[in-house]
């Protein structure tokens, strides 16, 4: 009631002084139709995935490092074979525990068990950084090339979108395809193919046959029964003594 009331004071005060909206809107308070912006009014829609693994960048960065992977598992491998055999040799030994010869070749074991695992953390970190450059860097001038696509052709918005075929046979795929916000979209709005041009084009290269191709709209996301793992992830496989 105290509401209204004020309401309708203000109105009554208005129409005493007479006071008139409209005409002040015409002496130049708003702006003419004329001179509003043009906000950009269209979507589009993008496989970020598929322009990550067409990324001329991303594939030899990924390879390398899958390559150093490989080279430090093999290192750290032969490293806890190394331990292996001394704990072997000293359950062979016979020493009888408690002695200070037998104290001695556990406390080294030990030792040398504790520098191991502390290598293997250290070394996966170090991989997992370095994954997390190469992923940061891609996607960086993945959406600074969508950007400058984006404002020349007035684009307002652009969404991701995972292109991949669910299959009922395999339940995780239907969860993440139901999981995706977008439900459907024209394909016309797929501008995939054209920002895998964009970035091929920037660097002066021409783009490969197999992310070339595509349907009207930018279609070079190969669909697939399985649903696509997150592209560039690295899980080191370094051996870690137990």
């Amino acid at each position: 009631m105290k509401k209204s009331y004020w309401i309708t004071s203000i109105v009554g005060v208005a129409l005493v002084l007479g006071i008139c909206v409209v005409p002040a809107v015409s002496q130049g308070t708003t702006p003419p139709a004329a001179a509003q912006p043009q906000y950009p009014n269209l979507v589009a829609v993008i496989d970020v995935a598929q322009v990550i693994k067409a990324h001329p960048e991303f594939m030899p960065r990924h390879q390398q490092l899958q390559d150093q992977i490989k080279n430090t598992e093999a290192t750290f491998q032969k490293r806890q074979e190394g331990i292996t055999d001394k704990q072997k040799k000293l359950e062979a030994a016979g020493l009888r525990p408690g002695t200070a010869e037998h104290e001695r070749a556990v406390s080294e074991i030990t030792k040398e068990m504790t520098e191991f695992e502390t290598d293997v953390k250290t070394q996966q970190r170090k991989f997992a950084l370095a994954n997390s450059q190469i992923m940061y860097d891609t996607f960086q001038d993945i959406k600074k090339t969508i950007g400058a696509y984006a404002i020349a052709r007035n684009i307002a918005q652009v969404t991701d979108y995972r292109e991949f075929e669910a299959n009922p046979a395999d339940p995780q795929t239907v969860a993440e395809d139901m999981d995706q916000r977008l439900v459907w979209f024209n394909s016309n709005l797929n501008i995939t193919r054209y920002i895998i041009g964009e970035i091929y084009a920037a660097r002066g290269k021409q783009v490969p046959e197999q992310f070339a191709a595509g349907n009207t709209g930018a279609g070079a996301a190969a669909r697939t029964a399985t649903a696509p793992p997150a592209p560039g992830t690295v899980t080191p496989g370094l051996p870690v003594q137990r």
